[in-house]
């Protein structure tokens, strides 16, 4: 709709403070839009600067539904806040988003609303199949934090996060601090906005981690008691950690808004309507910007993953590795991952297992029990688990005392992509114990697959893992470290 005349023109003023704040001419605002045009939809447009003073001045009111709909994408933004005229939607009206199939929206429903939901489930689909792809784009994005040996894996590092040598679990220090200071991010930022869609015409969704529950909800999605990473120290001879407390949502809101931001501004479509990666570059990715050091655990919560590189020992070692499966899990579907892993956190909400469950070993044999033998998870309900009445971990316990499990610490590392951290061990089990207590190995769990031989521990395995592995960051990390110490590991 075209204004009348110039003394009746209401000027766009929010178009224009998107593009402001963008830093952009009109030009260049019409050089993004055609440049989206091409990648994302296959459409070949001749957006000019003039286009965009139309839409600026408001001598077009309403520009063409698919200009609207380029210009919500670039920004992250949805079509109502664009500050166009709105014009009438006819109840039944099918929208196409990407090309896909879209149900007919019934009366009550508002159209934007579920086109921008639409739009995230799009990119959060994609998202889980493009993890790894995206971490290498993130990756970039941290140069000084890459590790050596480990460039185009996903993972950053402080050097200082990541011992000389592997350092016994036993030497390795926890404290809790109950009244450590909340992070100063939540994940409810403005930022965070372009991740979050609209809940109505009028909000979005508060956290990252209420449009999952309500548009794709995965099977394991509670908001457990976890620890936080408050502080790492490496320079004593003892290793010490200080933990704080969490909730599961808190990572979501965080970690998968970070994931969703880049992969909305670093996945397109090439000729053959193939998912690929954009090079890596900050110009969008608000959020992370805001967060900015990674390492600074003040400035968000770091939720920490316990990651066990478990080795069957004697002269010829092996290693199982887990495929995580997108439709279990919350975060990490779609790759290969250490065998076991889990969120740093207690069996039981109850003051008991807090206090016995702060313990990295514990963590450790509890995954042992569910990932490989298939128990129940331990969801954080209940009473405290009897550790020294209950198999396997009686038998555990006792192995761990004796030696025959011998678990060492290798570091804390982060995914790029999210900024999860995994704090990494390796456990080298004598083989007899080794073949007692996994003899009834699944093959399956609730959270994806296990490898149904064991691979050997050795340099080319690794090579091809590497390259054909769609390797998760953490168990890249894990097995680089472990081979790189294997003199530590396999004394002779």
């Amino acid at each position: 709709m075209a204004g009348s005349s110039d003394a009746f023109r209401s000027p766009n003023e929010v178009l224009i403070a998107l593009r402001a704040a963008q830093a952009l001419s009109q030009q260049e605002l019409a050089g993004e839009l055609n440049r989206l045009a091409t990648t994302q939809h296959h459409r070949h447009l001749t957006l000019t600067k003039k286009s965009v003073y139309r839409w600026e001045s408001g001598e077009t009111e309403s520009p063409k539904r698919f200009y609207q709909r380029l210009l919500a994408e670039y920004f992250g933004v949805s079509i109502t806040e664009l500050g166009f005229h709105r014009p009438q939607h006819q109840p039944g009206r099918s929208l196409d988003i990407d090309g896909a199939a879209v149900a007919p929206v019934t009366p009550g429903q508002d159209p934007d609303v579920v086109e921008d939901r639409r739009r995230w489930v799009a990119v959060r689909t994609a998202l889980g199949s493009t993890r790894r792809a995206l971490a290498l784009v993130a990756e970039g994005l941290y140069p000084d934090y890459r590790v050596a040996g480990l460039e185009h894996t996903g993972v950053i590092a402080r050097s200082d996060w990541i011992p000389a040598l592997p350092v016994p679990l036993a030497d390795v220090a926890l404290r809790l601090d109950v009244d450590a200071a909340r992070p100063v991010l939540t994940g409810g930022e403005p930022e965070t906005a372009p991740a979050r869609p609209l809940a109505n015409p009028a909000h979005r969704f508060r956290r990252y981690h209420d449009a999952i529950r309500e548009l794709a909800a995965p099977r394991l999605f509670e908001n457990r008691l976890c620890f936080r990473l408050t502080g790492l120290d490496w320079s004593a001879p003892t290793i010490r950690m200080t933990f704080g407390h969490m909730g599961f949502f808190d990572s979501m809101d965080t970690n998968e808004a970070l994931a969703h931001e880049t992969a909305l501004h670093h996945l397109a479509r090439d000729q053959h309507e193939q998912v690929i990666t954009t090079k890596p570059s900050w110009r969008n990715l608000a959020f992370r910007k805001l967060i900015a050091d990674p390492f600074d655990l003040s400035r968000r919560p770091l939720m920490g993953a316990v990651g066990t590189l478990t080795i069957r020992g004697g002269e010829s070692p092996s290693i199982v590795l887990h495929q995580r499966d997108g439709g279990r899990v919350a975060g990490g579907g779609g790759m290969t991952h250490l065998m076991p892993a889990g969120i740093f956190q207690p069996s039981s909400v109850l003051p008991a297992a807090v206090a016995e469950d702060f313990s990295l070993w514990r963590n450790i044999e509890r995954e042992f029990a569910e990932e490989l033998l298939g128990h129940d998870e331990y969801d954080g309900s209940g009473h405290p688990i009897a550790y020294s009445d209950l198999e396997p971990f009686a038998t555990l316990d006792d192995a761990y005392r004796r030696g025959d499990i011998q678990v060492w610490c290798l570091g804390v590392t982060l995914d790029a992509l999210t900024l999860c951290g995994d704090i990494l061990t390796v456990a080298v089990i004598q083989p007899g114990l080794y073949d007692t207590l996994f003899a009834g190995a699944v093959s399956s769990n609730s959270e994806g697959t296990v490898s149904t031989h064991a691979l050997p521990f050795e340099e080319n395995t690794l090579r091809e893992l590497y390259e054909h592995g769609n390797l998760s960051p953490g168990a890249a990390a894990a097995l680089h470290l472990a081979w790189t110490h294997r003199a530590t590991l396999f004394p002779r």
